[in-house]
């Protein structure tokens, strides 16, 4: 019995030692430079990376609007189920002269192992502009959210002005989107 008693003291001490120590997610903060770039379309020129860590690009309506997306956390990606939220903060302003007839939507989207910047992206969070310009700070909620995330992006969405193309290649409205971070937060 004593025997008995010692091996599960024994066991329930590494059981013990063994959740102690069980890995935990760190914080990701999403690196926004030209090396760390997973894909972009629909953007007229290319992204100018500061100093400070952001990215500004303008996005045009073509094939329904476009950004740029990146690499999480280098080529590993994270486990959606080990984090509570998305934070993400950017700037945009409209490009084009003329008033919007629908303000610009923004799709910030993650995209796992399948997919390809023109298809799997699966949105976390859907913004709409409620001025020509303005600063977007959300804190989006990952719960019920599982799978890998390997890539993310700002993409700029659904928008069209009054008598300046149809989104089809008849004219291209446009969208300044400067991303300032992007972190996501581990659960506690």
């Amino acid at each position: 019995m004593k025997k008995l008693r010692k091996c599960l003291v024994v066991l329930l001490s590494l059981s013990l030692i063994s959740v102690v120590f069980a890995k935990s997610a760190a914080l990701v903060k999403v690196t926004l430079s030209e090396a760390n770039v997973w894909g972009t379309d629909a953007t007229l020129g290319d992204g100018v990376f500061a100093k400070d860590g952001s990215v500004t690009y303008t996005a045009m309506y073509r094939y329904g609007g476009g950004g740029y997306t990146f690499k999480i956390n280098g080529k590993d990606g994270i486990d959606l189920k080990d984090y509570a939220t998305c934070e993400i903060e950017f700037d945009y302003k409209t490009g084009s002269w003329e008033k919007p007839k629908v303000m610009p939507k923004f799709g910030i989207k993650y995209w796992g192992a399948n997919g390809n910047f023109y298809s799997n992206g699966q949105p976390i969070d859907w913004v709409d502009a409620e001025a020509l310009k303005g600063t977007v700070k959300r804190s989006i909620d990952l719960k019920g959210k599982t799978g890998k995330a390997l890539y993310i992006g700002v993409l700029a969405n659904s928008w069209m002005w009054e008598g300046n193309g149809d989104g089809a290649n008849n004219g291209d409205d446009t969208v300044i989107i400067t991303v300032k971070s992007i972190k996501f937060i581990p659960k506690k």
